[in-house]
């Protein structure tokens, strides 16, 4: 039987989790704040899709727990993107020689770090569209919309068999995977929508639609920001075509009348929880600069995102109270 170890299972996770498991896979589920609920109950999903499912995973406190389970054909890794080589480090006792780890976070160079901590494993990049949010532990509700583009990382090393795989294995639960031969350009057309609407709504507490609709600006300083990416993807091979920028833009546009939803930062923010803002932001600045890229918008969302993570976390020793 197919092994799977869910790295990571939030929302993201626990639906990844759901659709191995309907396909027949062994799954294991590291859970920290929410392992007792799990444990007890096992894992709900109040899907648009598919209707309120459930499944029980095996469950494990740590990484070190879950090696009972081993070996993993697969390790999902579905943590918000901090700390790559830390979680990759941690990960070392269970990725045997067989096995393909998935990085299914937002950001980009997020799969450098496995890479070179398991140069002899597949690495699959997994590029996300999944509207989820936690409802209570163990209990996740889901959008109408499920999709995950895949692919080698780098492209061409690695097993495209394991990619196949996965993709048979994701299809098989109920699942909409869309495998590349490169998914880096996939992936940085994610990272455009990201840079684009998730700092907007974390600073200004709107959604989507509600950013769009707050004043005369929004829109042309949002499609300066994708642009702004894309020329930064262009510097390295992987330009977004107008035609996704336009058709993404389309369906905010449109959200105008029907309403929105709010952003994974937005709701990150609203929850008192750390943002994304290494994976986001600080790599795809830092590659501008090696490339000579002129990014004044993604400077400043860069330098605001940090201001505002730094608010949420106020680290001790750096976080300065109100003069008295």
């Amino acid at each position: 039987m197919t092994k799977a170890l869910i790295y990571g299972t939030g929302s993201i996770g626990s639906v990844y989790g759901y659709i191995l498991h309907k396909a027949g896979v062994d799954v294991t589920a590291i859970c920290r704040s929410n392992y007792e609920a799990v444990s007890k109950n096992g894992i709900t999903i109040h899907s648009a899709l598919w209707g309120d499912v459930h499944y029980r995973p095996h469950v494990a406190r740590s990484v070190e727990e879950s090696s009972s389970h081993c070996p993993f054909d697969f390790i999902l890794v579905c943590t918000k993107a901090f700390g790559g080589r830390e979680t990759a480090l941690a990960l070392q006792q269970v990725v045997s020689p067989d096995t393909a780890i998935v990085v299914a976070q937002n950001g980009i160079e997020v799969e450098k770090e496995y890479h070179q901590l398991f140069p002899q494993n597949t690495i699959i990049s997994g590029v996300v569209w999944l509207p989820a949010s936690p409802v209570e532990p163990g209990v996740v509700k889901m959008g109408a919309m499920e999709r995950i583009e895949m692919g080698t990382y780098p492209a061409h090393v690695g097993s495209q068999v394991k990619v196949e795989q996965l993709a048979s294995l994701w299809t098989l639960g109920g699942g909409t995977p869309i495998v590349h031969q490169d998914i880096q350009a996939k992936r940085w057309e994610k990272l455009a929508v990201n840079c684009a609407f998730n700092p907007m709504g974390a600073l200004s507490r709107c959604d989507g639609a509600n950013l769009l609709l707050s004043s005369e600006m929004a829109d042309e300083t949002v499609m300066g920001v994708l642009r702004e990416v894309s020329s930064v993807a262009a510097a390295v091979g992987y330009e977004p075509s107008e035609r996704f920028v336009e058709e993404n833009m389309a369906c905010h546009r449109a959200s105008k009348q029907t309403g929105g939803k709010e952003q994974s930062m937005l709701v990150d923010v609203k929850a008192g929880r750390p943002l994304e803002v290494e994976a986001i932001f600080g790599n795809t600045v830092r590659i501008a600069k090696e490339h000579g890229v002129q990014v004044p918008r993604l400077e400043m969302l860069f330098c605001l995102a940090q201001a505002l993570n730094f608010s949420i976390q106020r680290p001790p020793g750096r976080w300065k109270p109100l003069m008295s």
